[in-house]
């Protein structure tokens, strides 16, 4: 069976590479930042198959795919300069919503804290605790 995926922050698009490659029904992506997502286009990101790019912040975006009633197999979380709170915000919103029960996959990049190894094991706890909840 064919999956459906949906990373949060496209960035050199390492990730949605290895998802194309697993010929995914529905790919989607959400891209904010305008440079990454004109790169995303002159690569043709915008004609592979499945692919759905929806350029925005997540905040503006998930409300509408949520509306649209999506859910997915998969979702890969990496954004850039958003912190604990953005996490929590997106854990509460988006995981009940559009996550595939009871085998859907989730995973994200922690740049919580990455100078400071103490605090970088505290935000690993954190949201080890926020999402057992």
């Amino acid at each position: 069976k064919r999956r459906s995926v949906m990373n949060i922050g496209f960035g050199m698009g390492i990730i949605d590479t290895a998802l194309q490659a697993l010929h995914p029904s529905l790919h989607i992506i959400v891209e904010a930042h305008p440079d990454v997502y004109q790169k995303m286009i002159e690569d043709k990101w915008d004609t592979k198959p499945n692919v759905r790019i929806c350029f925005g912040r997540w905040q503006d975006e998930i409300p509408k795919l949520i509306q649209e009633g999506i859910q997915v197999d998969g979702i890969f979380y990496d954004t850039y300069a958003e912190n604990f709170m953005d996490l929590e915000d997106f854990h509460q919103m988006v995981l009940p919503n559009m996550l595939s029960k009871p085998n859907g996959t989730y995973s994200f990049f922690n740049g919580l804290a990455p100078d400071n190894i103490f605090f970088h094991g505290v935000a690993c706890q954190c949201v080890k605790l926020q999402l057992q909840q």
